[in-house]
């Protein structure tokens, strides 16, 4: 019997490198400072590989899942304090695995005396890599890489397919449910999309109060139609998710989705504050499409340019030629229809659909 090995989603690949950067940043540190006191590198260095590791871990998988929601709702010094008690359990756990691991090439034990000047040196350090981990998660891995390479300093033109997803009637939601509630909502609708979306070789470019933009190279993006196999698992986790949103809002959130691609240009943006901007009359194209996808009251819309190089899809239908604002041609528009149905994966209308009276998606 061959076993076969399973591979990485790229967003696993992508948690794999944030823990092999957790690793770095905690052995140089530690190297660091173990050669300024005049301890043994190799102790130290193995010790930081140890807590790097067992903290990329912790934050990867655990910070940033469902369960770890917890962690990211409080307040930052506080989810420091949180993270600090993690670095020193890691740590006197790591000093005792390093020790039982090189006894017998250093006959050294325990340095149990040296804990009192130690510890209070492994917090410094550990709130020092903390705080780069985190800062790094906000700006994102590959936008710091650019950023530092300056690979968009001058800017460039790329094929892009951009995607615009927004919450359907999200006015009269915000006023059933209350701003804090609300926030809740679409913080917990936002984490649960973002994560099909990179797993099929997208990014998000922007959180946009009730939605997202994201985006995928051309060529990416319709190799093997990736991007409607995102678009499928965007719906069919909203609808693995039904029952939480039910039991925490009393409500499942639908949405519409907007397709449209062509050249862009990519080019770092700001001055005090750097980023990396899209700019182009293709993302405008996009957001127009995600009106048209409200105006037709379907799931998504996807302009011609992408639809019409994608492989034969029989859920694309052509809605028609529309000349959108910002366009001043026609346009030919395809409604995608999912394979995920979230009626028929759910069972049934959302609470805010019944209210509808209408079989369409309420806008």
């Amino acid at each position: 019997m061959r076993l076969a090995l399973v591979p990485l989603s790229i967003s696993n690949r992508r948690k794999l490198a944030s823990i092999l950067l957790a690793v770095v940043i905690f052995a140089a540190l530690a190297g660091f400072a173990a050669s300024a006191n005049g301890r043994p590198v190799t102790f130290a260095i193995l010790d930081a590989i140890f807590v790097g590791a067992g903290v990329g871990l912790f934050e990867q998988f655990y910070v940033q899942s469902l369960r770890g929601r917890w962690i990211r709702s409080i307040h930052p010094l506080r989810a420091i304090l949180v993270y600090t008690i993690v670095v020193v359990i890691l740590f006197l756990v790591a000093i005792h695995f390093t020790h039982l691991l090189l006894l017998p090439a250093y006959g050294r034990g325990v340095p149990y005396s040296k804990l009192p000047i130690m510890l209070p040196v492994v917090i410094a350090f550990s709130v020092i890599g903390i705080v780069v981990m985190r800062t790094i998660h906000f700006i994102g891995i590959e936008t710091l890489f650019h950023l530092t390479l300056g690979t968009y300093h001058r800017p460039v033109l790329q094929e892009k397919v951009l995607v615009f997803l927004d919450i359907n009637n999200f006015t009269g939601l915000a006023e059933e449910l209350g701003a804090v509630r609300t926030k809740a909502m679409v913080g917990k609708f936002l984490f649960d999309i973002s994560e099909p979306i990179t797993d099929h070789g997208g990014e998000i470019y922007l959180y946009k109060g009730d939605g997202l933009i994201a985006l995928w190279d051309w060529r990416e993006a319709i190799r093997g139609n990736r991007i409607l196999r995102a678009i499928d698992a965007v719906f069919a986790t909203i609808a693995r998710e039904r029952r939480e949103y039910l039991e925490q809002f009393g409500i499942v959130p639908s949405f519409r989705i907007g397709v449209h691609g062509g050249e862009v240009v990519v080019s770092e943006q700001g001055d005090t504050k750097r980023a990396i901007g899209v700019y182009g009359s293709t993302i405008n194209i996009a957001a127009r499409m995600e009106e048209v996808a409200k105006e037709h009251k379907v799931k998504c819309a996807i302009s011609g340019a992408v639809a019409q190089a994608l492989l034969d899809e029989e859920q694309l239908i052509l809605i028609g030629r529309e000349k959108v604002r910002g366009s001043t041609t026609e346009i030919p528009i395809y409604e995608y229809r999912v394979a995920a149905d979230e009626y028929a994966a759910t069972g049934g209308p959302t609470r805010c659909e019944a209210r509808s009276g209408s079989a369409g998606i309420p806008v």
